[in-house]
């Protein structure tokens, strides 16, 4: 069964589109939050460069990325690191990565924190489906998305568990170069997360 998949794998056209593409991006988001603390409901933002990049070699994926968060207020939440790393494989119409998150706090207990993170989508032409944990660099616990691909772009409206939404877009501006827009408000026990990234990508937009 081993040998067949590889096989499989090996024989396909290495010039045929793939699900995903290689491309990077970088950009910058205002991430703001609230939660309740000893019966106080409190709020802050914080300011989140962010950098991805993601390479697709006969099918075979490696993604990474990284943003660096830090509050816009004077005694706000504590600075801190998060990276991600994850690999797979892109067919024509699926692909499926998984990896981890790993987030360095160093004033925070515990300082080092490691997650999970996968991401499954599958192609039916125009319209697919995404399923992700501790997706977009480990900022969204859960979703299921619909995503919508045009000749310039693509778009995605989804689900977040177990209360939220979440919105990006990709647009082609110039060749080899796009913007992103991702958006998401969700609600997870005391807390209310909300985000607001935008990206230029180069490369792709898939």
């Amino acid at each position: 069964m081993t040998s067949l998949v590889l096989s499989l794998v090996l024989a396909a056209d290495p010039s045929a589109a793939r699900l995903l593409d290689s491309h990077v991006a970088a950009g910058v988001g205002v991430l703001g939050s609230a939660y309740t603390v000893t019966g106080a409901r409190l709020g802050e933002a914080a300011l989140m460069p962010t950098l991805s990049a993601r390479g697709v070699l006969a099918g075979f994926v490696v993604e990474g990325g990284a943003f660096v968060s830090s509050s816009l207020v004077r005694g706000g939440t504590v600075f801190s690191l998060t990276g991600a790393a994850r690999v797979g494989y892109s067919g024509q119409r699926w692909a499926v990565v998984a990896g981890v998150i790993t987030q360095v706090a160093p004033e925070a207990q515990p300082s080092v924190q490691v997650l999970p993170s996968v991401r499954a989508s599958v192609s039916f032409g125009a319209a697919g489906l995404t399923l992700g944990v501790f997706d977009h660099l480990g900022l969204v616990p859960a979703h299921l998305s619909v995503d919508l691909r045009v000749p310039n772009g693509r778009f995605s409206l989804g689900w977040v568990a177990p209360l939220g939404l979440l919105a990006s877009a990709d647009v082609d501006l110039v060749q080899g170069f796009g913007l992103r827009v991702t958006a998401f408000g969700f609600r997870l026990g005391n807390v209310e997360s909300a985000l607001l990234l935008v990206s230029g990508t180069w490369g792709g937009a898939r």
